[in-house]
């Protein structure tokens, strides 16, 4: 799947700084390097995309990128405003990915990241599948999936804020039942976060309401039985999910 960058003409002197502080962001993540990943961030700027400051970030989620686990994409539609900028990227953790708008700060001469929002964006010639979520439900048209080179435009068309994760199952595996009554799963040995035969590719977190994001694969999704839930918890507790927002789809 091809993402389009939509910037025309050659950048400016500072845009191409800003442009340059986000691929040596992507050349750290790249590298596993997490003391260079954070020098690009402010404070904010972490605990605004990833709900952690730097220091929690670097001893907890900092794992993520010694895994090499999340990538950052190239920047476009850059724009400078005196000490401040934006510029697009697709963030991805594992195979999952959003556009993001990326606030930027310069601080003693270097352009840092301040904040990001998710947006939408080009996909080229990928299918684009719409997807809502709903109050208890994910409304998606799995007939319009015809291969695994997609990218799905979700809107969370609600009031609350929503994620959407999407996890890989076996074909025989009972998602009502796993969904509705997960007291009932086996513990998971010690390393695992899913039962065997499933497997989380990636997510979105706090979709705000109202919001839209595209929702971009770094490959072409293979053949499988894929699974798209929220696992927000509702005032009692109980995970959306539970409550039945939860859709799955088949790539052939």
């Amino acid at each position: 799947m091809t993402v389009s960058a939509c910037g025309v003409g050659r950048p400016s002197v500072e845009e191409a700084a800003v442009e340059v502080a986000i691929q040596q962001t992507s050349a750290a993540l790249a590298a596993g390097d997490v003391e260079a990943f954070v020098d690009h961030w402010t404070d904010d700027g972490l605990q605004q995309v990833f709900a952690e400051s730097t220091e929690t970030f670097a001893r907890q989620s900092g794992y993520y990128v010694q895994a090499r686990q999340w990538a950052l994409g190239p920047p476009s539609q850059t724009e400078v405003s005196g000490t401040t900028a934006t510029s697009i990227a697709p963030l991805f953790f594992r195979l999952v990915g959003a556009p993001r708008r990326f606030s930027m700060v310069r601080e003693a001469g270097t352009w840092k990241i301040d904040g990001a929002e998710l947006t939408t964006t080009d996909v080229g010639d990928a299918r684009v599948v719409d997807v809502i979520l709903e109050g208890s439900s994910i409304d998606l048209d799995a007939s319009a999936i015809v291969d695994g080179d997609i990218a799905l435009d979700v809107r969370n068309g609600t009031s609350d804020v929503h994620e959407l994760n999407i996890i890989t199952v076996p074909k025989s595996r009972d998602m009502a039942a796993f969904f509705a009554h997960p007291e009932l799963e086996p513990p998971l040995p010690e390393g695992r976060s899913m039962p065997d035969g499933m497997d989380f590719i990636g997510g979105i977190n706090r979709l705000e309401p109202g919001a839209r994001v595209t929702v971009l694969f770094q490959q072409p999704l293979p053949p499988g039985r894929y699974v798209l839930f929220c696992n927000v918890e509702d005032p009692s507790g109980r995970p959306h999910a539970r409550l039945g927002e939860y859709i799955e789809f088949t790539v052939e």
